[in-house]
């Protein structure tokens, strides 16, 4: 389980670039631009090239699964992008919070400087931030369709809520090129590209590597292993012992196990994480 080098990659499959056409020609209908970002990623999960949508709108920066990020950490996100940038308001969100949905209605409708009769707003974000869920929350039952996956919502729709907005639903797009490469490692973290562009077992590696720099009791304790005088692999391996994740032979199966890791930390199991923090 060697060191990967993390490599540039370009991900703007077609559908991308059409979405990203269409909503450019559907600006001039809206009010308020909600942009959902993932609370674990507050960063790598923010597509740069949504501030041409939303650089002469009222716009939310909307840090969606809050439930799922460190509560601190995310109160210093909070603090960075109000020093940092214009955004008219940055607001905490769990979808699935029924007081936190109404502050964000009144929020929206608060950004109503022209007194419209409807809000339209703008829902947008890149794959898997929750955008789904989020207009779902909003509008108060299953309207979109949700998956853990890129590129669930296909086309662009029109929703009404009870509280008189207008959503429009957008897919998931990305920007050409990630400048950063570790941008593209934490966006696989998040199962915001596809599988196939990292392998797994490294990008777990990377991502064990990380909790076991920031988050080591929760690591200690879903998986109930010991880390004093570890180092990555014996770690890697004590989880697949401790889940019964052997091969033949008895040999560590550490395809499994990075399986296992992903998809504890993309749920919510290994507690509330977030995998990046703010730059002074």
């Amino acid at each position: 389980m060697s060191d990967q080098k993390i490599e540039y990659i370009q991900w703007y499959p077609g559908h991308m670039a059409k979405a990203n056409r269409e909503i450019k020609d559907k600006l001039k209908l809206i009010n308020v631009v909600i942009e959902v970002v993932d609370a674990r990623l507050p960063a790598s999960s923010k597509n740069p090239e949504i501030n041409q949508y939303t650089w002469n709108k009222q716009h939310i920066l909307l840090l969606n699964k809050a439930d799922l990020a460190d509560p601190e950490v995310s109160l210093d996100w909070i603090d960075w992008y109000q020093k940092n940038t214009k955004i008219q308001k940055i607001v905490l969100y769990d979808a699935f919070d029924r007081r936190m949905k109404t502050d964000l209605v009144r929020t929206i409708q608060a950004l109503n400087t022209k007194e419209k009769a409807q809000v339209k707003c703008l829902v947008c974000g890149i794959p898997n931030v929750g955008k789904s869920t989020v207009i779902n929350s909003l509008i108060g039952k299953k309207k979109t369709q949700i998956g853990n996956k890129p590129g669930v919502t296909k086309g662009q729709q029109w929703l009404s809520t009870p509280d008189h907005l207008m959503l429009l639903d957008t897919p998931g797009i990305l920007w050409p090129k990630f400048e950063d490469p570790l941008v593209g490692l934490h966006l696989a973290w998040l199962g915001s590209i596809k599988d196939t562009i990292y392998e797994k077992e490294n990008i777990a590696a990377d991502l064990l590597k990380y909790l076991i720099t920031y988050y080591p009791d929760d690591l200690e304790a879903i998986y109930k292993i010991a880390l004093e005088d570890k180092n990555l692999t014996e770690v890697f391996e004590a989880i697949a012992k401790s889940r019964g994740l052997l091969i033949k032979g008895g040999e560590y199966d550490y395809a499994r196990t990075s399986v296992l890791i992903l998809n504890d930390f993309k749920n919510g199991r290994i507690g509330r994480i977030t995998l990046e923090r703010p730059k002074n």
